[in-house]
């Protein structure tokens, strides 16, 4: 084509592209840019953004509409001609992590951010997806090098006693096969469901030059049968499929299927001497042997916060007659008691169940629940926020390890199983029980304790009738519970509406309207809010009515129903409340990116807040980053080589971290590293800073933990996310290598941030 007519044709097709775009036809549109861009070449820089915009919207429709060769067609012709566009590339991998190929994102977001390593899309989606990819319990577990060569030392000692046909079960990355193979076994089989940990253990099997010897299988254990994926039944299974408290991860279910289709029958004297028994090459061993479940109850206040609303009687507003309490989706959560300082056990631990792995008919018993539930009494003084459970691990007869609570000086990968209660607990005694194979806590009655007259029990039951009211107790969102418990921001809220002359309607987004109702009760305001689901809606119109205010000025949205309102373009709110943080301490990148259409919605001379936010830093050493971001263990990075596999999908960024409760060595001063205006937070373009910080002693940088400060408005103090009394916790960024300082050095903090993305490191 000569050069006047390849012009004339790229000049039309570039025309048309922008026609099509603005009438919303995006594969058109898509099609004419390439037409545009393969004949001009040297437009690349001109139509990069508009060619994204484009290629996003185009990839979205096809998604939506299924047509996945399609979408996949169009990403290849536009990596083709933009291999060095970041935000192609990673939107590329956008579709790949949300159709379930993750390998395969992760992938493309590696390469976005080889092509800009400040494109926070690309660095938020690849933390994202390595955290799905290796969940972080891996590194945890790995680097407890106590429980490595325990278990190694017990896999040795079964091998040499005979058994050599070993089976796996959840291998991650193949350590304990390595042990079994070094110990001298002849036939191992390692199976785990994940693909991504399996390609890690064939690759760690490799390197070791025992590829040959250890057969993967990419299956729940569950699914295995014989003689399909497994040749003969095996006289040796090994597994650490526990999670803190010991039959999460379908333990039980997972030895009973294999006592019943992939195991040689128990061997009758295996905690005897095994010398003197008969041929154990017809009899199964499991290892680890069984466990022992312990429980305690405990007062803790950092618990209890996330748990029910407490201390209700210094509230400035009514909840006698409102009970709310975090609506958990597991039976438990998990703590570190070791460090969390305020947890107060309140009487001797009690064993409630002890599990034999090799009694088949034992395990059977436990799963249908047809052993008796037990009950335990617990006395004590005072009230009990929760109940902790951990366990014993009998590896074999003579190696015992334990996830203990009282076991401060060894680092354990466990933590505590830790069962909730939805109030404040008397001496209780508790149902223990396993149901469907998972362990279940229930409170069966208060004890009562004896009181010294019949005169006394009398008074008391009588000033009990006297106070009684009927109490609503509803269940809610931990993060309504955990908001409502900051009793410095509450303050905040009902004290700041004095401070405005006027105030018609309000938009409040917290996780319960308290600025807003205070609004409704001093200035008479229209209140709209955004709740999440029935109960909480519930939970806000008993507190209305409790604290006698008008119903008719409260409406309460669903998350669903929000676009709608944020689609209208009319000027109708004098305050809007933004909850901009996550529980988690990451700033919440969906309200951000409303604040655009936010602002839209306020009348002349209204306000949004927070109306300013400033990040701040430290750098720290701290140990507990290594051991939980990376595989730090000597012998399994050099004897092992297991680090330089799984280490691939260590993140630079911890979530949800307590500064309270992990150890850590200041090793500067804290500092400011970005401040933002409300109408900076949402703008279009990254923004970057460099800060300088100057080391207060010799030492190493292995950490960097990042919180906030900011104003709800320009007249109100200025509040923390670091204080005792904040709800949010912090993000930790990792420095990997550690980076080693002398006093008074100065260090480079490098912040961006887009849109709620942050992202800190050191410039070398």
């Amino acid at each position: 084509m000569k050069p006047d007519a390849k012009n004339e044709v790229a000049l039309k097709s570039k025309e048309q592209a922008q026609s099509y775009y603005d009438a919303g036809k995006f594969g058109r549109a898509f099609a004419h840019y390439l037409v545009a861009l393969k004949l001009m070449p040297e437009w690349k820089n001109e139509l990069k953004g508009k060619f994204s915009s484009t290629l996003c919207s185009w990839g979205s429709q096809l998604e939506l509409q299924q047509r996945f060769k399609d979408l996949f067609n169009c990403y290849e012709q536009a990596v083709e001609i933009f291999p060095e566009n970041e935000e192609v590339v990673c939107n590329l991998g956008a579709h790949l992590f949300r159709l379930g190929h993750l390998r395969e994102a992760a992938h493309y977001f590696r390469q976005a951010l080889e092509n800009d390593d400040d494109y926070l899309p690309a660095y938020r989606n690849l933390q994202s997806v390595c955290n799905v990819l290796i969940e972080r319990w891996h590194f945890r577990m790995l680097n407890d090098s106590y429980r490595n060569e325990a278990y190694r030392e017990a896999i040795l000692k079964k091998v040499r006693q005979g058994f050599t046909s070993v089976l796996d079960i959840g291998t991650g990355t193949g350590l304990l096969s390595l042990y079994a193979v070094t110990s001298g076994a002849r036939d191992v089989h390692a199976c785990d469901y994940s693909p991504t940990m399996c390609s890690i253990a064939q690759d760690v099997l490799q390197a070791n030059k025992m590829a040959d010897s250890v057969t993967i299988i990419n299956k729940l254990s569950n699914s295995l049968t014989i003689p399909q994926d497994l040749p003969r039944r095996k006289s040796l299974v090994v597994t650490e499929t526990m999670d803190a408290g010991l039959l999460g991860e379908h333990l039980l279910q997972t030895l009973l299927h294999a006592w019943d289709q992939l195991l040689l029958p128990p061997c009758p004297q295996l905690l005897s001497d095994l010398d003197t028994c008969a041929p154990i090459t017809q009899h199964g061993v499991v290892v680890p042997f069984g466990a022992r479940l312990w429980a305690a109850p405990i007062r803790c206040p950092s618990i209890a916060r996330r748990s029910f609303l407490t201390d209700t009687e210094h509230f400035a507003w009514n909840f006698k007659s409102l009970w709310l309490f975090s609506d958990f989706s597991e039976p438990y959560d998990t703590e570190n008691l070791r460090v969390v300082k305020d947890c107060k056990f309140l009487s001797d631990p009690v064993e409630i169940f002890t599990f034999d792995f090799n009694n088949p008919s034992q395990l059977k018993q436990y799963f249908e629940g047809k052993n008796d539930c037990k009950c335990v009494s617990f006395l004590y003084d005072g009230k009990s926020d929760a109940v902790a459970v951990w366990f014993d691990l009998i590896l074999d007869e003579d190696i015992t390890i334990s996830s203990s609570p009282f076991l401060v000086d060894t680092q354990c990968c466990w933590e505590q199983a830790i069962f909730r209660f939805s109030k404040p607990q008397d001496s209780v005694k508790l149902s223990t029980k396993c149901v469907g194979g998972k362990l279940v806590l229930e409170v069966v009655s208060e004890t009562i304790k004896s009181l010294e007259s019949s005169d006394e029990n009398l008074s008391k039951l009588q000033s009990s009738l006297s106070s009684a009211t009927i109490i609503s107790e509803i269940a809610v969102s931990p993060e309504m519970i955990c908001f409502l418990n900051n009793k410095e921001l509450q303050n905040l809220f009902y004290r700041s509406p004095k401070n405005f002359n006027a105030i018609g309607n309000v938009l409040d987004l917290s996780p319960f309207p308290l600025f807003g109702l205070r609004c409704l009760q001093l200035k008479g305001a229209k209140l709209v809010c955004v709740l999440n689901v029935d109960q909480e809606v519930s939970a806000l119109k008993e507190f209305v009515k409790d604290n006698h205010l008008d119903q008719e000025k409260v409406r309460c949205l669903k998350k669903s129903e929000l676009d709608g309102l944020l689609s209208e373009s009319c000027e109708q709110f004098d305050v809007v409340v933004n909850n901009i943080f996550e529980l988690t301490g990451e700033i919440k990148e969906s309200n951000i990116c409303m604040i655009p259409r936010l602002t839209k919605l306020l009348r002349p001379d209204g306000i949004l807040g927070p109306v300013n936010l400033t990040v701040r830093c430290q750098l720290i050493d701290c140990e507990w980053t290594n051991q939980t971001s990376r595989v730090a263990d000597e012998e399994l990075t050099q004897r092992y080589r297991i680090a330089e596999f799984i280490n691939v999908y260590q993140v630079s960024q911890q979530i949800d971290v307590d500064l309270k409760y992990v150890c850590y060595t200041p090793v500067s001063e804290e500092v400011d590293c970005l401040q933002l205006a409300s109408s900076e937070m949402a703008a279009d373009l990254s923004r970057s800073e460099q800060v300088e910080v100057t080391a207060v002693r010799d030492g190493r940088v292995t950490a960097v933990p990042v919180w906030y400060t900011y104003q709800l408005f320009t007249d109100t103090q200025r509040l923390s996310t670091l204080t005792d009394d904040s709800h949010i916790n912090q993000v930790v960024f990792v420095v990997d290598p550690p980076l080693h300082v002398t006093s008074g050095e100065t260090i480079t903090v490098s912040v961006t941030y887009h849109c709620g993305v942050l992202r800190l490191k050191l410039v070398p």
